[in-house]
């Protein structure tokens, strides 16, 4: 599977920040963006992982239907369930965070699931599992506390109350 020019750069900026991690301690809350790719692994045992950004600009990301089937939080994980339309074309899911955490206690962070289909003109139907690494949230809300545990609840439209809670 050949790689986008976004999934270079997406890539590069991964190396980037965790070279930022090593050598000046760590990167600005803002700044801490990417941490992970959807594996580009043709083999059906590996869930794909989806990109995790604190952003708050979502368009940017992607506008493209889906369906949120189910959420949960297991440790670090948000697993996620979608079903969306295409076939011929790779399709991304980013989950795209807000920069900014809002209320008191737990504190509440509004999070969007992004789909970018690449102008998919195809009409399958896909459902899949996804998953999305957790720990850009945790690191900014330790940053921004300067606590080591904490809870946060995020504001996923889709979920029930569009609410699920990651205690960390």
């Amino acid at each position: 599977m050949a790689c986008s020019d976004r999934t270079i750069k997406m890539t590069i900026s991964v190396i980037l920040c965790a070279v930022a991690v090593l050598l000046l301690g760590g990167c600005d809350a803002t700044q801490l963006v990417i941490f992970n790719q959807r594996q580009a692994n043709n083999d059906a045992d590996v869930t794909p992982t989806g990109l995790v950004v604190i952003d708050d600009s979502v368009e940017a990301w992607g506008v493209d239907d889906y369906v949120l089937n189910s959420a949960v939080i297991a440790g670090d994980q948000l697993k996620l369930n979608i079903s969306y339309g295409g076939g011929c074309r790779d399709h991304v899911f980013t989950l795209v965070a807000a920069s900014t955490f809002e209320g008191s206690s737990p504190v509440e962070l509004k999070v969007t699931l992004a789909h970018d289909a690449d102008n998919d003109p195809c009409e399958a139907f896909f459902t899949e599992n996804y998953h999305f690494d957790l720990t850009p949230i945790k690191a900014m809300y330790q940053i921004t506390y300067q606590e080591e545990s904490g809870v946060v609840v995020l504001g996923l439209k889709g979920v029930e109350n569009d609410q699920l809670v990651y205690a960390f």
